[in-house]
């Protein structure tokens, strides 16, 4: 029997299992207070049967404010907000405890109308304003700090006080040489560079007595030149037990650092091994996290003693009933979290609120709830691409009857073709969640149907929703209908054979995935990489090389000054790394004139200018990824023609999934 579902304590708080909401940005407040918005989001995350909830990071004072919408721990005035907010996840038998978070040189004075501070003068890398060096004093000064917003955690009604230690806020700066590089008793040594965190957590522990909780989250190893590694940060959590902790939390890296941390591309637990070493070494609890969607994760890495605690945070924003529904074993009803970042993290930096692509309702919980209809009515939705099943899934719940129909033999929509570059796997997991619902909601759908006005007619719906989609942008090139010239769609789906010399013709989002797909034809297997780095056949260089790209030579031909426009913040980079480690070449600024076929050879000529001259590449396969165009032939003949008829998706405006799934959502709320 699994121990996920097991109590387990910290210092003295019982928790009723093993699963921890982890503390994150929402967005939703701008002058750090809680509000209806935050109870809403967090009672149902109560509700969904989470052991321990994490609020924050809360700002001690406003020097640590990291961004715009940071809870406030600085003020007295914060702590009626805070107190409902706990006393309301109380109701559900449910722990909480609230974060610190002082920023340091990564709070910006853009946020914090102060001067960013940190051990050494050493500007943060994205953000470049040069920090004031604490001295002794102020250093004294920030404890209290910390101490005073730990004395407002207590009195609201928080069970445990988590102290950020982790990802290059103000601690990690002090325990890092990357960020310390003072003489004093604060700098040098590792001894030396424990001070702050130590010092802080022994006048916390004196604050508010023997059996309050303390939790410490760590960063196992900073992924930074000069930054902690893990044998570090075990000697740092051996300390900071003596001094009091009663917990530690352990994630990987900094936000600045160059090894990705928080997108699909990393395989799931693959730094769990770093809460695993620091238990090894403590008595303590020791908390796990980071890329474990999958409560089934949970349960080995629980039952293999590689932590106590699993700390989740995303896919709690996309599925708060998760631990309910894997506890029932309601597996099929789980929207599982793919790591996208569209609606959390890359929406928070956008200066949004956290949402999410496939859980409409998060972060709008009240305002957004599905109610059973006064009227069923039939109603036919016409695709089955994501919008097209969110709305048919929508309005079943809702008691309509619903009839989906789809002109190919499976449901998906374009979305099929975004989980099949390497590293996108995870997007499979939105087409499972949406086909399993409507399949269980009844909905009638048919297959290798192409609508037009008299099937519409003959079916006699209520309601039309219109959701067909977009289809490829066929350049106005010439030679574009040559023999060699395929578009990616193609490519995809195997309905073509790809040549050694390759020429794509388009760099955004779908140019950038076709290529990616295309080098890792004929690469290696990565557990064959393994076997071979195991028993020394090759090196590590050599073993990222054959596992990143075969024998083909790509190129991509974009006319925007970069490649990759389209993706999230947090994930663009990494997609050019790859894009780079795969051997690929990009040509930006240019425009394609013309294609032509060498009777001779069979390859393609692709003549193209850049800065006023003509180039020429010759190509075997020509892959067209120049985006999509909305579908609205059929939405043209309906207007007027259906008293109430709903355009969704990529038929109205080419966007994201996470656009066609809300407006999905919101057209099945209002019929």
């Amino acid at each position: 029997m699994s121990k996920l579902f097991e109590p387990i304590k910290i210092g003295k708080l019982e928790i009723k299992n093993r699963l921890a909401m982890s503390a994150m940005d929402l967005g939703f407040t701008s002058d750090g207070s809680i509000n209806k918005r935050f109870i809403d989001f967090y009672v149902e995350r109560a509700r969904g049967g989470v052991g321990l909830i994490v609020v924050g990071g809360c700002y001690p004072e406003m020097t640590g404010k990291v961004w715009k919408s940071i809870v406030g721990l600085d003020k007295d005035e914060f702590i009626p907000g805070l107190r409902k907010l706990t006393d309301t996840i109380h109701k559900y038998d449910v722990k909480v405890a609230a974060q610190i978070l002082h920023g340091g040189r990564s709070a910006s004075s853009f946020f914090s109308k102060t001067h960013p501070v940190s051990p050494s003068s050493l500007a943060h890398a994205n953000i470049k304003q040069k920090p004031h060096a604490l001295t002794i004093p102020e250093i004294k000064k920030v404890i209290d700090s910390y101490v005073s917003a730990t004395t407002r955690v207590k009195k609201a009604g928080f069970d445990a006080v988590e102290i950020h230690g982790g990802m290059g806020y103000l601690i990690n700066q002090f325990l890092s040489k990357a960020t310390n590089k003072r003489k004093d008793r604060y700098g040098g040594s590792l001894k030396n560079r424990i001070n702050f965190a130590k010092e802080m957590v022994i006048t916390i522990r004196k604050k508010v007595g023997k059996g309050y909780p303390i939790i410490f989250r760590m960063s196992g190893d900073d992924f930074v030149d000069e930054g902690l590694k893990i044998d570090e940060s075990v000697e740092i959590a051996k300390e900071l037990e003596k001094a009091g902790v009663d917990a530690f939390n352990v994630s990987p890296g900094w936000h600045e650092s160059r090894t990705p941390i928080m997108i699909m591309a990393i395989p799931r637990m693959s730094y769990i091994f770093l809460s695993e070493k620091i238990k090894d070494n403590v008595k303590v609890p020791v908390i796990g996290s980071v890329r474990i969607n999958d409560l089934a994760l949970a349960e080995e890495v629980i039952d293999n003693n590689q932590s106590d605690i699993v700390s989740i945070g995303r896919p709690l924003i996309a599925d708060p009933e998760l631990p309910k529904k894997y506890k029932r074993k309601q597996y099929d009803d789980i929207r599982r979290c793919i790591a996208c970042n569209q609606g959390c993290f890359d929406s928070l930096l956008n200066f949004k609120s956290v949402s999410c692509l496939y859980n409409v309702r998060a972060g709008r919980e009240s305002e957004l709830k599905i109610r059973k209809a006064k009227k069923k009515k039939k109603v036919m939705v016409i695709g089955g691409g994501p919008a097209g099943m969110e709305a048919a899934r929508v309005a079943a719940l809702r008691g309509h009857d619903v009839h989906l129909f789809e002109k190919t033999d499976v449901l998906g929509g374009q979305l099929r073709y975004a989980y099949i570059p390497p590293g996108r796997e995870e997007i499979e997991n939105v087409i499972k969640f949406l086909e399993n619902q409507i399949k269980k909601l009844n909905v009638k759908i048919q297959f290798c149907k192409n609508v037009d006005v008299k099937t519409i007619k003959e079916l006699k719906p209520d309601v039309v929703v219109a959701a067909v989609g977009g289809s490829p942008i066929i350049p106005k090139i010439s030679g574009v209908k040559e023999k060699n010239v395929v578009v990616a769609e193609d490519v995809f789906d195997n309905r073509v054979q790809v040549g050694k010399d390759v020429v794509i013709i388009g760099g955004g989002t779908i140019g950038c995935e076709i290529a990616l797909h295309t080098a890792k034809m004929g690469a290696m297997e990565p557990d064959v990489a393994c076997f071979l780095l195991k028993n020394r056949v090759i090196n590590g260089d050599e073993a990222v090389k054959l596992t990143s790209r075969g024998k083909r030579n790509i190129t991509i031909l974009e006319m925007k000054n970069k490649i990759g426009g389209r993706f999230g913040i947090s994930t663009r980079w990494v997609v050019l790394k790859q894009v780079k480690d795969a051997g690929i070449n990009s040509i930006t600024g240019i425009n394609v004139k013309d294609i032509k076929h060498i009777n001779k050879s069979g390859k393609a000529s692709i003549t193209f200018e850049k800065d006023n001259k003509d180039i020429n590449l010759l190509a075997d396969t020509v892959i067209i990824a120049a985006g999509y165009k909305p579908n609205q032939n059929l939405t043209r003949k309906l207007n007027g023609k259906i008293d109430e008829l709903y355009k969704i998706g990529d038929c109205v405006e080419v966007r994201t999934a996470l656009e066609a799934i809300h407006e999905g959502f919101e057209a099945s709320l209002r019929i």
